[in-house]
């Protein structure tokens, strides 16, 4: 099965999945010493784990989606960056960068969002009390924050952990 990428350029595209073109990422990624999956195939499905991982961080965003059917967190109405209103029709460089570092993260196979804890059941015994033995599977079952992807979007779309954001500006 193929995967197609749909790009979504600012026009609140419903079917869109990723932000950039795999030719851009692959230039982006070479760019910043990162590296993609040499496969196509495999490319364009981090490029969609990155544009689904950036969906995640939506809650924590300024500013509200432009267009009610898009299916990713951008564009978006109301949102500034250095005093500079960023136009509801615009996926700025950062957003791009931003998906590709988090693409980068799921092609070299990290399991963002674990839904195992880590513990294999080995052995289980019931003789009076129960007794139950695990192995470690290597699995931690904590989700893994992409760190270089949010510090993309950190100037101009993330807001701080209260909710209010306000810029100070020195006379």
């Amino acid at each position: 099965m193929a995967v197609t990428l749909i790009i979504e350029d600012g026009t609140g595209a419903a079917d869109a999945n990723t932000y950039i073109l795999l030719a851009d990422a692959r230039a982006l990624v070479e760019q910043y010493g990162w590296d993609l999956p040499v496969d196509d195939e495999q490319a364009s499905i981090a490029l969609i784990n990155g544009y689904n991982y950036l969906n995640t961080l939506e809650s924590g965003m300024c500013g509200t989606r432009s267009y009610e059917d898009q299916t990713g967190a951008f564009p978006r109405d109301n949102c500034s960056c250095g005093n500079f209103a960023i136009a509801s029709d615009v996926i700025k460089p950062e957003v791009k960068q931003a998906q590709v570092r988090a693409a980068v993260t799921f092609g070299a196979g990290t399991d963002v969002n674990p839904d195992n804890d880590g513990k294999n059941v080995a052995s289980e015994t019931v003789t009076g009390a129960v007794a139950v033995s695990y192995f470690n599977n290597g699995k931690t079952g904590g989700s893994v924050k992409i760190t270089e992807a949010i510090q993309f979007l950190e100037r101009c779309y993330l807001t701080n952990a209260n909710g209010i954001n306000f810029n100070v500006v020195r006379g």
